[in-house]
């Protein structure tokens, strides 16, 4: 019988890697990265809450999936009556219009009623005096409107009152107003308003919750009116079915052990949320990782597929070397899920899941890195080839065989182990070159050469 002597060649590059980069010594590694959804993937998704909307849950379902073991409560009386909402800090002077005269209250509560427009700056003087003398008035300043109007402010307007303050020379405004007016102009910022009713509720009552529980310590406001609390709009974004939503729970709120949940929501999930403990390093009970069916109508709910060779992630995150490997660490109380990148030289890195959506340019935390290793093959007897690697964390991979023209087709769908690991036998009679793929990705070839 003839006795067949194997010489592999790895091929420089594989196909379809952007930098081109020679893959070292040792198995011949892709890295695919894929997944979905938008947004830190904890709480309720805002996608499947439409989702579950449009399938006839109520908003009191669709709460109880994301927020596990909460329950309807309600918020306290004095923020029903008044938040105050910082609107811009340290400005050079602040020009406020209304539709009516604009009543102003100094700190001793002496009240101004004085035209629909005008405008202060840091020294607090307004024409008060006799025959509208400018004199200083002693701050903070509250601004209201005379009428049942609303004061405008950068194109803005609010509802309530407007409050300066000056703050080392310059002035800080804040929105202050009834929580429920304050979601007015929240939800619709939050939410499409155009979406079903019961997932605005959802909405609604979420972002209540959010406000309750996150209210500033020690400030002359309680809320910021941007992604540090919630995107704040004011009047003009306003819409029925928002508005509706935020009547019909008006003082709703979800509760864990009595106090306000932290009931944090985001985009699209990709079809799973992650827990808080995996996020943050927080062991939050009812922020727990959750299947998300409902998410499917999502644009974002699935990726195109990306991918990386090792010397490409090892640039992406400062590694001195090629990366061979990729492995996912679940989190603990107190510290992050991580993603732990190992070098050829041996050298791992651990990546919390934020990092690694920042450093890698994705939407959402709720990605999968995974694996195409094609080791080097190291037997062969009586004309049949063992192909041994690690296919992990890829959806259907196969091995595909380079044909006459450049194409690819089918050998073998895998089977893996525990790990990814697979073992594959082929019969050889000349030389192949081989791939690991997974859907329209393939991982670098592999060419073994048969010589007699």
């Amino acid at each position: 019988m003839r006795r067949l002597a194997l010489i592999v060649l790895a091929l420089a590059a594989f196909t379809g890697a952007a930098s081109g980069a020679p893959q070292p010594p040792g198995p011949l590694t892709a890295f695919v990265v894929a997944g979905g959804g938008w947004g830190h993937g904890v709480g309720m998704s805002q996608w499947g809450a439409y989702g579950q909307a449009k399938a006839g849950r109520s908003y009191q379902q669709i709460l109880g999936y994301y927020y596990r073991g909460t329950e309807l409560g309600n918020a306290p009386a004095s923020l029903l009556e008044k938040v105050r909402v910082l609107v811009r800090g340290d400005l050079g002077s602040v020009s406020v219009s209304s539709s009516a005269p604009i009543v102003v209250i100094d700190a001793g509560g002496k009240r101004y009623r004085l035209d629909a427009t005008l405008t202060v700056e840091p020294k607090l003087e307004l024409p008060v005096g006799k025959a509208g003398a400018v004199v200083p008035l002693t701050g903070p300043l509250t601004l209201r409107p005379a009428a049942d109007a609303n004061l405008v402010f950068g194109g803005k307007a609010y509802r309530g009152e407007l409050q300066l303050t000056k703050i080392d020379g310059r002035l800080q405004l804040v929105n202050a107003l009834g929580l429920e007016a304050y979601l007015l102009g929240v939800v619709p910022g939050e939410m499409p308003k155009h979406w079903p009713l019961e997932a605005l509720k959802a909405q609604a009552v979420a972002a209540r919750t959010y406000a309750v529980a996150h209210l500033a310590k020690g400030k002359s406001y309680d809320l910021f009116s941007d992604y540090r609390s919630q995107l704040y709009y004011g009047v003009d974004a306003e819409a029925s079915g928002p508005s509706q939503a935020v009547r019909e729970t008006r003082g709703q709120i979800l509760t864990y052990e009595g106090r306000a949940a932290q009931t944090l929501y985001f985009s699209s999930s990709g079809g799973h949320t992650i827990s808080a403990l995996d996020a943050f390093g927080w062991n939050i009970p009812y922020l727990v990782a959750v299947d998300d069916p409902w998410d499917e109508t999502s644009p974002n709910h699935a990726w195109t597929a990306q991918l990386l060779n090792g010397s490409e992630l090892g640039k992406k995150f400062g590694l001195q070397g090629a990366v061979v490997d990729v492995t996912y660490v679940p989190g603990t109380p107190g510290k992050p899920a991580v993603v732990r990148l190992t070098t050829a030289d041996g050298v791992a890195k651990e990546v919390r899941l934020s990092d690694v959506r920042g450093r890698l340019g994705l939407k959402s935390t709720g990605f999968r890195l995974g694996l195409l290793r094609l080791d080097r093959p190291a037997t062969v007897a009586n004309g049949v080839l063992t192909l041994t690697g690690v296919a992990r964390d890829v959806a259907d991979p196969v091995l595909e065989q380079r044909v006459a023209g450049g194409g690819w087709v089918l050998v073998k769908r895998l089977t893996t182990g525990a790990n990814g690991a697979f073992s594959v036998k082929l019969k050889l009679s000349s030389t192949t070159v081989y791939r690991l793929a997974s859907g329209e990705l393939g991982g670098p070839p592999l060419a073994v050469r048969v010589a007699a």
